[in-house]
């Protein structure tokens, strides 16, 4: 498990897939403050903006939108190689045929780039956090801000392994990230028409905008159910491998 997790690592780095998503979250961590705070109230016009009280806690809850709708295209297409460019590649070859196990290298890149998508958006959401207390004061606490990172980084781990599993599927980078949009935005509005957020991983999302200092028991539905959908997605992802002819070229 060593070597493939030095493999996932030193591919984030050199590949530039860290900077990419850090830049990119960074950007809108940023730019969100900004646009509430300047931008709009100039575009909407003085007496339109006196109507409209921003406070921290619309900015943050602003910028956790925006990693989801922009952030979530941003993801999609940076990593969309990670299982399907391997197979393009036919780069998985020579560790199967060394004995390696599909399960250890699937377990590495959603552990590294898992990992990522833990701190990068924690620590770009702190940011957020402490840039709108400077425009707009102090109105929320960290704990809250700490607690909403974590949910929605819990909804991005569901979000790679829905990227690892269809690249898998498909072998086809630029189609994974499309069925992987499809399935986060399906989700999420299939959940809203019929009012099931809390039997989906949408729910994650839902507590992480409420921004509740306190751990609520209705969390543990969604939490539970999006464990069980990585499980599920790994697991396909781990059969459609040992189902795979490794003795000739995959399809281009």
């Amino acid at each position: 498990m060593k070597f493939e997790l030095q493999k996932e690592l030193r591919y984030a780095l050199r590949s530039g897939r860290i900077l990419i998503l850090f830049a990119s979250l960074l950007f809108l961590a940023l730019l969100t403050p900004i646009m509430l705070k300047v931008v709009l109230p100039q575009v909407l016009g003085g007496q339109v903006s006196d109507l409209m009280t921003m406070t921290q806690l619309d900015c943050i809850q602003s910028y956790l939108g925006d990693v989801f709708e922009i952030g979530g295209i941003v993801i999609a297409f940076t990593l969309c190689g990670l299982t399907a460019s391997e197979l393009q590649g036919d780069t998985w070859l020579l560790p199967v045929c060394a004995g390696k196990r599909f399960g250890r290298m699937v377990g590495a890149k959603l552990l590294v780039f898992g990992s990522l998508l833990v701190i990068l958006p924690v620590a770009t959401l702190l940011v957020d956090y402490l840039y709108s207390s400077y425009l707009f004061g102090f109105q929320v606490g960290v704990s809250a801000v700490l607690i909403s990172g974590i949910l929605q980084s819990i909804y991005l781990i569901f979000f790679l392994s829905c990227l690892i599993m269809w690249g898998v599927l498909t072998r086809k980078p630029i189609p994974t990230g499309f069925l992987t949009l499809a399935t986060a935005y399906g989700i999420q509005v299939i959940s809203s028409l019929f009012g099931i957020q809390k039997w989906t991983p949408s729910g994650l999302l839902t507590h992480a905008m409420e921004l509740n200092p306190i751990l609520d028991s209705s969390l543990w539905i969604p939490l539970v159910v999006t464990v069980l959908l990585i499980a599920t997605t790994i697991r396909i992802t781990t059969s459609k491998l040992k189902c795979m002819e490794w003795s000739t070229r995959s399809a281009q």
